[in-house]
């Protein structure tokens, strides 16, 4: 960047400034060690961020069972690194569109932005990147720039870029004014405000990917970025035709993406855009336009006859494949061989986190010891092949009751453990009597042709549910087994709870 530049960005007065949320938000971001009662505190303290982080969590795009009802629940849904993300993404949205110039077509500069953000976020699945809150976030900042350079030059710069075009034909009106563009500026802005160092060097290659300059495992990243904006313009630009065939080169060149690839993207950026809309308060295309649009595309993207290639370097290949069978050995160690579910020892790991993280935050905790009746005369009538059936077939029908985040373990034998983590007493014995009637409805076709059933009994056992306090995670856990052994005493069957 010119000197002269720069030294004008450091002392415009108009620079865009950040919220003190969104500072301490991005302090997060920088944090390797962050943990979920920190995020939520801080998120806890903005109600309007917090409703849109439950938002989120509810949303079509994180499409749950059952409904996120409080914030730790939709952190389970989101994970760490998502929801700082998504609430840095709200947090810098919000203090942009407050502080942004009334000379520039803020609309514009925003529905660019929003459409940017979606389209690198499913470019992104496409290409199976796990890292799509980040590039909704990278998008969403990739013109940043744009406020940067009209705060350096407030008077030149709406004038320079005034009536552009196109995209690309405003990029170089600011190369011919200022000897440079808003990826520079923008990028400047984003260290300037102490943001990941990812997000300014996604800016940077926004448009023209340089893939010499970018570290190699970033590459599919930074392409995402860059491929989003010309796709945004698809909806955007005037001249539907020269911008689609834009983004189609870009996709083939950056992504290796067909004309059929690129097709479905914008197929489920129209279908996504509602959402989005709802989730920013802001309407980008209408739904008619956005499907007209969609339709001449793919027929454009179709007469270009694209052929897809596919480059992977051998290296890339290899790493991918290790960190696979890394990640499934480490799975393989905490599951049961004979059910898939988790073991005992991943059970008493979690549960002392779980414990001390809800006595912290004052998040409820329900734990269920769930055990089969009489199961010693099910293995004597049926052999030991027919009873692991039946506990296989009893098992999976259990998990597919649950949600995500529900944690089932085999505890031992035939007695299971269920951890509902931001769960209080009420809500966990729907769920618990829900799998009771499940698995006592079940009819178990075995191998020799017999038919079988069996039921459950389980005790639950609640901490900080209604001010209820458990004073450890090992007395919670005798307090659920004490409530198995009354049901059992009581006929079996049916469900106790600790007092």
């Amino acid at each position: 960047m010119d000197a002269k530049l720069e030294e004008r960005l450091k002392f415009a007065t108009q620079l865009p400034t950040l919220s003190g949320i969104a500072l301490q938000i991005i302090d997060l971001a920088r944090d390797p060690d962050l943990d979920m009662g920190r995020l939520a505190s801080v998120l806890s303290r903005d109600p309007a961020l917090t409703a849109k982080v439950l938002r989120v969590a509810n949303s079509p795009l994180y499409g749950q069972r059952r409904r996120t009802s409080n914030l730790r629940q939709a952190l389970m849904v989101l994970g760490l690194n998502a929801t700082v993300t998504l609430a840095l993404s709200f947090s810098l949205s919000a203090c942009l569109q407050e502080k942004g110039s009334k000379r520039l077509d803020l609309d514009a500069i925003w529905r660019r932005a929003l459409l940017s953000a979606l389209a690198a976020r499913l470019l992104g699945e496409h290409k199976g990147l796990h890292s799509s809150e980040e590039l909704f976030l990278a998008g969403l900042l990739q013109d940043v720039g744009i406020f940067a350079l009209e705060a350096a030059d407030p008077d030149r710069y709406p004038a320079a870029v005034s009536g552009q075009a196109s995209h690309e034909i405003l990029v170089q009106a600011e190369r011919d004014a200022f000897g440079t563009d808003h990826s520079e500026a923008g990028a400047w802005l984003m260290r300037h405000w102490g943001l990941p160092e990812y997000l300014p060097l996604a800016t940077m290659e926004s448009h023209e990917l340089r893939t010499a300059s970018v570290p190699q495992d970033l590459v599919p990243f930074m392409a995402c970025v860059a491929v989003s904006g010309p796709v945004a313009d698809v909806y955007l630009a005037e001249d539907t035709k020269t911008a689609t065939a834009c983004a189609a080169g870009a996709a083939e060149a950056w992504l290796d993406l067909d004309q059929e690839a690129l097709g479905d993207v914008l197929d489920r950026l129209r279908e996504s855009l509602p959402e989005i809309e709802s989730l920013f308060e802001t309407q980008i295309v209408s739904s008619r336009d956005a499907a007209a649009m969609t339709d001449q595309a793919r027929e454009l993207l179709a007469a270009r006859n694209l052929q897809l290639l596919q480059r992977v370097s051998e290296e890339r290949q290899q790493t991918q494949e290790l960190r696979r069978l890394s990640q499934r050995l480490q799975e393989t160690a905490r599951r049961d061989a004979l059910t898939g579910l988790y073991n005992r020892g991943h059970f008493d790991q979690c549960l002392e986190q779980d414990y001390q993280e809800a006595t912290e935050q004052g998040w409820p905790l329900t734990l269920a010891f769930l055990d089969f009746d009489d199961f010693k005369a099910v293995n004597d009538r049926y052999g030991h092949q027919g009873g692991d059936t039946i506990l296989r077939n009893v098992t999976a029908e259990m998990v597919r009751q649950l949600r995500a985040d529900d944690l089932l373990a085999r505890y031992g034998g035939e007695e299971f453990t269920l951890l509902l983590r931001g769960t209080g007493h009420q809500e966990a014995w729907a769920v618990v009597e829900r799998l009771r009637s499940a698995v006592e409805g079940m009819t178990h076709e075995l191998d020799d042709g017999q038919q079988a059933q069996v039921t459950i009994s389980a005790g639950i056992a609640s901490h900080m549910d209604a001010g209820h306090y458990v004073e450890s995670a090992e007395t919670l856990v005798r307090q659920a087994d004490r409530a198995l052994y009354l049901a059992k005493r009581l006929g079996r069957n049916r469900i106790e709870a600790a007092e």
